[in-house]
């Protein structure tokens, strides 16, 4: 199993990448025992971007930092492995969707299982307080995004 390196004490941002990573690797090392592939980050990235309803490619390409053609790549692999279909979208007809297939019906269950189990351990280990408190923060609207000028 990888082994993250420790959280930074310091930025908001490093404890936040932490946590998505921690979460990452726990979900890829739990498919891979119940027989699953892993994945890469930007793969499992961008499942879980269409589970959040972010469906057309372009919005992924900008919400994962990687250019188009990157996207249609590793679109077309997980399409290839039945995971993913482009779909017609219904209001742009020069667009196209993602969606699970229904081949995926199977990893997405066990999936979802594992998720819930994360939660539950992370839930054990560092409290029901704390946890719940962790999720009601990241769950609140955080308004628009936040531009700030630098002291000079």
């Amino acid at each position: 199993m990888k082994k993250l390196v420790e959280q930074d004490q310091g930025y908001l941002i490093g404890t936040l990448a932490y946590a998505l990573y921690w979460v990452d690797e726990s979900l890829q090392a739990s498919l891979a025992a119940a027989g699953w592939e892993r994945m890469n980050r930007t793969r499992s990235m961008i499942m879980l971007s269409v589970t959040a309803g972010i469906n057309r490619p372009a919005d992924m390409a900008r919400n994962l930092g990687v250019s188009r053609q990157a996207i249609h790549q590793l679109l077309q692999g997980l399409k290839d492995e039945n995971i993913l279909e482009l779909v017609p979208d219904p209001k742009d007809k020069r667009a196209k969707m993602v969606k699970f297939s229904a081949e995926a019906d199977d990893i997405r269950r066990d999936a979802q299982a594992i998720l819930l189990g994360i939660e539950e351990e992370l839930r054990q280990r560092i409290g029901k307080t704390a946890f719940n408190g962790l999720k009601q923060a990241l769950n609140r609207s955080w308004g628009p995004i936040a531009i700030v000028e630098p002291e000079r």
